[in-house]
């Protein structure tokens, strides 16, 4: 016996719902069950027409003369073969420790293993009447944006604006690092306030 259209439509709609509330549900379990990490940030515009109100993510730390570069399991140069960040803490945030193939070899490297990417500038050193410049390091970790109202969107916009290098960071994301070594957004911290995500 054959279905009717409009009960085939129907039956299709509602499983695609309950894979959808399932995937929500399985999201929002590894969130609340992963390794909370803070990284500080910087960011750019958060609003957009096409995509609403969101604070645009930017993982990026600047590197001081003394600091150098992070480098791969074998002491080497980072290379592109690599998709796992190795990161360690310091000071109450986690900083990048190096890159792996393998989330064991990144594991080596640092406590806390996670997929991503990152790219590195070294700091250039002083010469002979030229000043030394800063490095950078940019962490990549899937997580890019954070939507949220535009009031308080154009507000974090403002403080972003305001960081300045040389100043205490006033700006942070707290992320959850699940058993899959995926980096999950939880929450931003601006100037010490908790903005938790609330639509998952």
């Amino acid at each position: 016996m054959k279905l009717a259209a409009a009960p085939r439509i129907l039956t299709v709609a509602a499983l695609c719902a309950a894979a959808l509330i399932g995937l929500v549900i399985a999201e929002g379990l590894a969130r609340a069950d992963g390794q909370e990490i803070t990284l500080p940030m910087e960011a750019v515009d958060p609003r957009s027409l096409l995509s609403g109100h969101y604070v645009q993510l930017n993982f990026t730390r600047r590197l001081e003369a003394a600091e150098a570069c992070p480098v791969d399991t074998s002491g080497a140069a980072l290379n592109d073969d690599w998709e796992w960040v190795a990161l360690r803490p310091s000071n109450g945030i986690y900083v990048v420790a190096g890159g792996a193939p393998s989330r064991d070899q990144a594991e080596r490297l640092g406590p806390l293993a996670v997929k991503g990417t990152f790219t590195c500038s070294p700091p250039t050193p002083p010469s002979q009447g030229v000043e030394g410049l800063p490095g950078w390091l940019s962490l990549n970790v899937g997580v890019d944006r954070f939507h949220i109202n535009q009031t308080d969107a154009t507000r974090i916009e403002r403080v972003l604006g305001e960081q300045r290098p040389d100043q205490e960071t006033r700006a942070f994301a707290i992320l959850s690092v699940g058993r899959d070594g995926r980096a999950r957004l939880k929450a931003l911290l601006i100037d010490g306030e908790r903005f938790d995500l609330s639509w998952l």
